[in-house]
């Protein structure tokens, strides 16, 4: 609200400040602009009056459309910027549109047909598609007055004559789910009217845009019905970076199982090798009943006479042990040490 306060009292002594009113002459609406950017419904023959459609736009807008509909404050307004050329002063007969900032404004609401007094209006000036200081009004579904418009150049105030009034009707475009008592109503870009009803043309696809209603969108890879409101020229750089970041997510799904396929293979492999492994060893080892340790190894290219003698004289006793008394010592425990010779360098024992 202070805001609002500084930018009139800025403007109040901004207009003081100017010395020079100069009038405007020979100004008409810029019809071909209208056309271009707008959906224009129709437009009277002295170029001062346009009835326009208002579309709703698409959420992925980034930017603001004319001719669009956003919402404000949970309500619905549309975007119709006020392109007026004149062809006097003659510095101006070149411009497309003239940067107009303040009119005197008079609304007249056709659903209810009731009047408001005319007010001071000042227009916002913002690039849109390309242009520069485009004055801009937001509107409701109104009949809209303008006269007396002027803006500020250097130390002088250009203004329109004061018999020059532009009139403006606005419509909002129907939904397709709506029963439309005039084929007007219908967005005349992207739909057909039949039995009362708007229709998608070929090309284009019901969406979801306001309150939970269907319009239609175009789709064709020109964009040829609606380029500010279509899907080619709007989301494909969304989907293309939706699809991008879904195959990387799913390349490193894929790499995860991949790695996870192999440590499991890899487990399987070592703890088969480990039990083929333990299996060799318990069948070597229960293959041997009796065996001998000895402290010193000796091949036998080494071997003594004694330790011949020796070696005879255990085997002697390894005789007598089977044959005699331990073939009955089945239930005895196990390993059991049988002899031992020279303090323990030589033991027998019975596993």
């Amino acid at each position: 609200m202070l805001s609002l306060d500084l930018y009139l009292l800025a403007m109040f002594l901004t207009l003081s400040q100017a010395s020079n009113i100069i009038y405007l002459e020979n100004c008409t609406y810029a019809i071909d602009l209208y056309k271009q950017y707008l959906n224009l419904l129709w437009s009277s023959n002295d170029a001062h009056t346009v009835h326009i459609q208002a579309v709703y736009s698409l959420s992925s807008n980034q930017t603001l459309i004319p001719g669009h509909i956003y919402t404000y404050l949970s309500q619905s307004v549309a975007l119709i910027p006020f392109f007026v050329r004149c062809t006097y002063p003659e510095d101006f007969s070149s411009k497309s549109y003239l940067p107009f900032t303040q009119c005197s404004s008079t609304i007249t609401n056709f659903l209810t047909k009731s009047n408001h007094e005319s007010t001071r209006t000042y227009l916002k000036l913002k690039p849109m598609l390309r242009m520069s200081q485009v004055p801009l009004i937001y509107t409701g579904e109104y009949n809209l007055l303008l006269s007396n418009c002027s803006f500020q150049m250097k130390s002088n105030i250009y203004q329109l004559m004061p018999y020059d009034i532009f009139t403006f009707r606005i419509d909002y475009e129907s939904s397709l789910d709506t029963n439309v008592t005039s084929c007007s109503t219908c967005n005349q870009r992207t739909t057909l009217c039949n039995a009362n009803k708007c229709l998608c043309r070929p090309g284009t696809i019901p969406w979801k845009l306001y309150q939970n209603k269907e319009y239609c969108i175009d789709i064709t890879s020109n964009c040829s019905y609606d380029s500010q409101r279509c899907f080619t020229s709007q989301s494909n750089l969304i989907l293309t970076n939706r699809s991008t970041t879904f195959l990387l997510i799913l390349i490193s799904i894929i790499c995860f199982l991949i790695i996870l396929l192999i440590f499991l293979f890899w487990c399987l492999f070592r703890n088969t090798s480990m039990t083929h492994t333990f299996q060799k060893q318990k069948d070597h080892s229960s293959n041997q009943s009796i065996f001998m340790i000895n402290r010193h190894e000796r091949t036998p290219s080494t071997i003594s006479t004694s330790d011949s003698t020796k070696l005879s004289d255990f085997n002697q006793i390894d005789q007598y042990i089977l044959t005699n008394e331990y073939v009955s010592t089945f239930y005895e425990e196990y390993p059991k040490i049988l002899s031992d010779k020279n303090n323990g360098e030589v033991v027998l024992i019975l596993a």
